[in-house]
């Protein structure tokens, strides 16, 4: 298939994917979207592919100079055990193949629970299931540059953003406020949390994959100051809104009957300590700053709005 576009956005079809061909497209960029299904991504042509068939991995991407591994997959440790594997197992072994760059996704659950704001040295310490997953995927990216492939990581916190659906922020806070009613954090809504921005996301992935100097290394993406539960609240809802806190108890209790309450409770250490990302060096390296969360937030709700 040498007549694929140079960029090549695997899970195209995804919020991430979106931003990131968005981004591509306004780089005067040639990107393609992959997805199980067809994607309607204006400037960039759509293809369909099953990413856990290795032949379907390695026919987009023939040609392909970068690939952006974007996949989503159900919130499930037992979901990303099975398949997390196989997906990024096909994408190196093509990228290899193809000699394509790779520029990986990612989020902080391989880090584990950190005593202070997280940076690119922080070590590899998960604490969870989803985050042994994504640990066993950077050993994975590691073998496979010393293999030879060029990959560079790209790693965010927790985001947010227009039409974010798998967005805890967005599910729970913005969507509700959208609708008139009112806002929640989870677990503790005094500490600080990070949120990244989700065209921040797509904006940063195309400069790694389009930046010299970004190749080969990981990068914490424009992620704008950490704050607190309360403060998000109040910037969505108006000042002094009311703050709906789900609790432990009330986890448990919806754990016994929604799968998603269970696979959240593990992750409960990001929300009842500090959870800071520093993405200083990013910022630094190619002159640009995140978007002000106030800005990022009165943007997802008249997205939100408009779908209630």
């Amino acid at each position: 298939m040498t007549t694929n576009p140079t960029h090549v956005i695997l899970g195209g079809n995804g919020v991430i994917g979106h931003q990131a061909v968005r981004a591509l497209v306004a780089r005067s960029e040639r990107p393609i979207s992959v997805g199980r299904r067809p994607a309607t991504a204006d400037g960039a042509r759509s293809v369909t592919a099953d990413l856990l068939d290795a032949a379907d991995v390695s026919r987009v991407l023939d040609g392909a100079h970068v690939a952006y591994f974007t996949v989503g997959l159900p919130y499930s440790a037992r979901v990303w055990a099975q398949q997390w594997p196989t997906i990024l197992r096909n994408t190196v072994d093509a990228a290899l193949e193809h000699d394509t760059h790779l520029v990986y996704l990612d989020n902080v659950y391989a880090y584990g629970q950190v005593d202070g704001p997280m940076t690119e040295q922080t070590p590899i310490n998960p604490r969870s299931k989803k985050g042994e997953v994504r640990a066993a995927a950077l050993r994975t990216l590691d073998d496979a540059s010393a293999r030879g492939l060029t990959v560079t990581i790209g790693r965010s916190a927790d985001f947010y953003g227009p039409a974010a659906s798998t967005s805890v922020f967005n599910t729970f806070a913005l969507d509700k406020i959208a609708a008139g009613n009112t806002g929640t954090w989870l677990f503790d809504a005094d500490q600080p949390h990070s949120l990244t921005y989700t065209p921040d996301i797509g904006k940063a992935l195309a400069i790694l994959g389009t930046a010299p100097e970004a190749r080969g290394r990981t990068w914490h993406l424009p992620t704008a100051p950490a704050l607190t539960g309360h403060q998000y609240i109040d910037l969505a809802a108006g000042p002094g809104a009311r703050t709906n806190v789900m609790g432990r108890t009330t986890m448990r209790i919806g754990a016994l009957f929604n799968p998603a309450a269970r696979e959240t409770l593990e992750m409960a250490y990001q929300y009842t300590a500090p959870y800071t990302l520093d993405s200083q060096a990013f910022e630094t390296a190619f002159g640009i700053t995140a978007t002000p969360t106030a800005q990022g937030i009165a943007t997802s709700l008249d997205a939100a709005r408009t779908t209630t």
